[in-house]
């Protein structure tokens, strides 16, 4: 019975595939690049969604495959369990995001008709590790951020916004000068600088830098936020400015106007530049490893144990369910 129930899987399968004048030698990965030049692209209503599909195509999965010449129509459980354990062991994480997106490949390829549906349910599960948030006593944060002072790469501003003001490393990089109110003594955000997986030029091309990191506005008014600043941050941010002139003047017309983030050849930094940084100081001075997330989540934390005010701190932060802030 079972059998009979493949074979009819396969004719379903083949009418299927002539009436959508699909090519039997179409290989597992053109038929991701197409899937998601036709379909994705075509369909989707939302720019990060799309982004998230160009990375886990062509930046997760396509470098992870155990054979790139394998047909679509030749994809079995055992294949795509390959893959994930091969991402798996890269990270755990990024396997997690793989899995669910071969859900979605799977639901959107193989229809129930076909009799290749059950594949859905033989891809192994990857879960999402829960990391407990780092947080440092005030005696590790003293030396955090007189080391950071004291480093010759000059991201104690950016460490510093995310630790007393809660800023998100992408709001952070996204500042301008006049992000900030010296008289209310606040900084409001209505951007970001971020990577741009869809527009990056995944051949290496010379436009592939340029166009990795990009600044944008945030998607409504409603995500716009002001936040309250410390009065020594705005001596930090004279002197920033102060540096960005010098190398505004060695490297004109690299950067954008007003940018408060800038980089030593002026461009403003990025997000794994920080975080490496910052990864060096910790083990130079044996603290626990943290990211530039975790200093933004160390100020959460230390706002609800003082001010217990959640629609307060859910407005600082841009929250709008206090389960997910929690």
């Amino acid at each position: 019975m079972r059998k009979e129930s493949k074979e009819m899987a396969v004719t379903a399968a083949t009418m299927k595939k002539e009436k959508r004048n699909e090519p039997a030698a179409t290989t597992f990965v053109n038929y991701l690049e197409s899937w998601y030049q036709n379909k994705c692209l075509s369909n989707s209503t939302s720019s990060s969604t799309a982004a998230y599909y160009y990375w886990m195509i062509f930046n997760v999965i396509e470098p992870s495959l155990p054979d790139k010449e394998r047909a679509v129509d030749d994809i079995d459980a055992e294949y795509l369990n390959a893959l994930l354990a091969c991402i798996n062991q890269k990270n755990e994480n990024t396997a997690a995001s793989a899995y669910r997106f071969l859900r979605v490949f799977i639901k959107d390829r193989f229809e129930p008709d076909t009799g290749d549906y059950e594949l859905f349910f033989q891809i192994k599960k990857y879960s999402v590790l829960e990391k407990n948030p780092v947080l440092y006593t005030p005696e590790q944060l003293t030396c955090l951020l007189s080391a950071a002072k004291k480093d010759n790469t000059s991201h104690y501003l950016e460490y510093a916004l995310a630790l007393y003001c809660g800023l998100k490393p992408g709001e952070i990089l996204g500042l301008k000068y006049d992000s900030f109110d010296l008289e209310a003594g606040t900084v409001t955000i209505c951007g970001l600088h971020a990577r741009n997986y869809v527009s990056a030029d995944r051949n290496g091309g010379d436009n592939s830098q340029s166009l990795k990191y990009s600044g944008r506005k945030l998607r409504s008014d409603s995500n716009y936020r002001t936040v309250p600043v410390p009065e020594f941050l705005f001596d930090e941010i004279r002197e920033r400015r102060y540096l960005n002139e010098g190398i505004l003047l060695r490297y004109p017309g690299l950067a954008e106007e007003g940018a408060l983030c800038l980089g030593p050849y002026g461009k403003v930094k990025t997000l794994p530049t920080l975080n490496t940084r910052l990864k060096k100081i910790t083990q130079s001075y044996g603290l626990p490893r943290i990211s530039l997330g975790d200093l933004r989540y160390m100020y959460l934390a230390d706002l609800i144990k003082r001010e217990k005010q959640f629609d307060k701190i859910m407005k600082l932060f841009g929250y709008a369910n206090p389960y997910r802030m929690l």
